[in-house]
């Protein structure tokens, strides 16, 4: 049985390679990815959409082509109106950061099946400062084994200073604070990278070329491969450990500037976590939604908190099952449930 399940923990995380070399390897993929798109903006036949032509510049004879409603068509000026307005859009709900829920919730839904379905786990392989970096395996129909995603802790310092806690405590609350991400997949090199350059939460390079192809209307903010590690940051233990670790060592230096490395053994480990014990992305999703409805349930409870009168018309009584059955269509529950809460928001309040 031992034997079985060290196989299958090995077939779980061949994926993952060794990590000695695996920054280089980033840092390879990294500068290639700045080369090709250097290219591709100096070269007399480009066809990026850039901020001058986004800007009204654009000069039609250069012919580029747009999917914006559905279908492959030359670009138009009505095209670049709308662009603009995608822009200001994206721009007023993205202040500089984005918290790892809110990658998750903004998300695509196409995104957010092909993580819960091709990726099933993400590992925290180093840190330098607040900026660590996952691995995870790559999807079924790549060229590559795995992918490298970045992830920028925005409020690590503060964590370090010792204001929050113990090291695990300052952990946990690092995780739900404002972050910056990347990822070395196509899909956020053409999808969403733009989106997270103009929304401020981009920790790779800038990208200025208008996804006029792949993502005009500029709806999602995450490939998959980011999406399964927002999830990580917001359920695992592993990854509260690994920032405890890392903030715990910090606190040992002034400049805060510190390095934390995963073995290969501890990789091979949590790369190999059986599937099912994996939080994945719907699961999240249903979660957050039932915690939502249920605080916006007490809200309401409480609202409506009121002493009864001792003698209780008939009148009333109709009232307060219509209210209640009002609540429980809004939220999703029983009327008998809802009137469960009401009364047990009436006893605290005593």
């Amino acid at each position: 049985m031992a034997a079985r399940k060290s196989r299958a923990g090995s077939a779980a995380s061949s994926w993952l390679p060794k990590l000695r070399g695996s920054a280089a390897d980033q840092k390879a993929r990294a500068a290639a990815d700045a080369e090709q798109r250097r290219a591709e903006g100096q070269s007399p036949k480009s066809i990026i959409l850039n901020a001058k032509d986004v800007q009204g510049e654009y000069d039609a004879q250069r012919m580029l082509m747009t999917t914006l409603g559905g279908e492959v068509r030359p670009l138009t000026n009505s095209d670049l109106e709308a662009f603009r307005h995608n822009i200001r859009q994206a721009q007023s709900r993205y202040k500089g950061g984005i918290r790892a829920r809110q990658v998750i919730e903004l998300s695509r839904a196409d995104d957010r099946a092909r993580a819960n379905e091709q990726i099933r786990t993400a590992v925290p392989v180093s840190a330098y400062g607040s900026r660590v970096r996952f691995m995870t395996p790559a999807g079924p129909d790549s060229k590559v084994t795995h992918h490298h995603v970045i992830v920028d802790f925005l409020s690590y310092a503060s964590a370090a200073s010792g204001a929050r806690g113990d090291g695990k405590k300052s952990a946990e609350w690092l995780r739900r604070e404002p972050l910056r991400i990347e990822c070395d997949c196509g899909r956020w090199r053409y999808w969403y990278r733009y989106i997270a350059t103009i929304g401020k939460f981009n920790a790779g390079r800038d990208e200025t070329g208008y996804p006029k192809i792949r993502n005009p209307s500029l709806h999602g903010v995450a490939c998959k491969h980011i999406l399964r590690v927002m999830a990580e940051v917001e359920s695992s233990g592993s990854v509260v450990a690994f920032l405890a670790r890392l903030i715990d060592k910090a606190r040992a230096r002034d400049d805060n500037k510190v390095s934390v490395q995963t073995t290969q053994e501890e990789a091979e480990k949590l790369a190999g976590k059986p599937a099912s014990r994996v939080r994945d992305v719907e699961t999240s999703m249903r979660q957050r939604q039932r915690d939502r409805e249920k605080a916006a349930l007490a809200r309401a409870a409480k609202k409506a908190e009121a002493k009864p009168p001792k003698t209780v018309a008939a009148a009333s009584r109709r009232a307060t099952k219509t209210a209640a059955a009002t609540l429980a269509a809004q939220f999703n529950l029983s009327p008998e449930q809802v009137l469960a809460v009401l009364a047990k928001a009436s006893q605290q309040g005593k």
